[in-house]
């Protein structure tokens, strides 16, 4: 006798059957058997149906089961990102002390290097202020003042970006 085909292989068939027995429900109750619930045509009179009715056994398929997964998970909020890096909802800081601080520490490393890119720590050490408050200080100066361009990848292995004068 032949059975019909069903989504999946018997190993996956398997484990949804033992995970809903341990949640105490019947595996046929999850229609994740290959059983008669399976059947789209165990309804003798199909003609009465309402369209909604005859395409809804369509949708138990475990592909669309695993696409709306997917779609849920996408449509939670993204992870809070870690602490001091977001620059998200900052208002456009003026050009003020510090960033030029930056700028001639970026373009005084830059020289000692032969014109070549040069990194944050060492700009940082020529400015004589904090690596952190000098990551957000260039990331000023590259996106809202454009004074300074940030190469990424430049290194093998990957030391982190450079920083450059236009």
């Amino acid at each position: 006798m032949v059975r019909k085909k069903v989504e999946g292989n018997e190993e996956q068939r398997r484990a949804a059957a033992r995970s809903a027995r341990e949640a105490g429900e019947s595996p046929s109750a999850r229609n994740v058997t290959t059983g008669g619930s399976k059947q789209r045509t165990h309804v003798p009179d199909r003609n009465s149906w309402s369209h909604e009715e005859r395409t809804e056994p369509l949708e138990r398929g475990k592909q669309r089961v695993e696409a709306a997964e997917e779609e849920a998970r996408r449509a939670e909020p993204p992870p809070a990102p870690p602490p001091g890096r977001d620059f998200t909802g900052r208002a456009h800081p003026g050009y003020d002390q510090e960033h030029q601080a930056v700028f001639q520490a970026v373009a005084t490393a830059e020289r000692r290097h032969g014109g070549n890119a040069v990194h944050a720590h060492e700009v940082a050490r020529t400015a004589g202020l904090p690596h952190d408050r000098t990551k957000v200080l260039l990331h000023d100066l590259v996106t809202d003042q454009r004074l300074v361009t940030k190469l990424e990848n430049t290194d093998t292995p990957d030391m982190g970006p450079r920083y450059e004068t236009r």
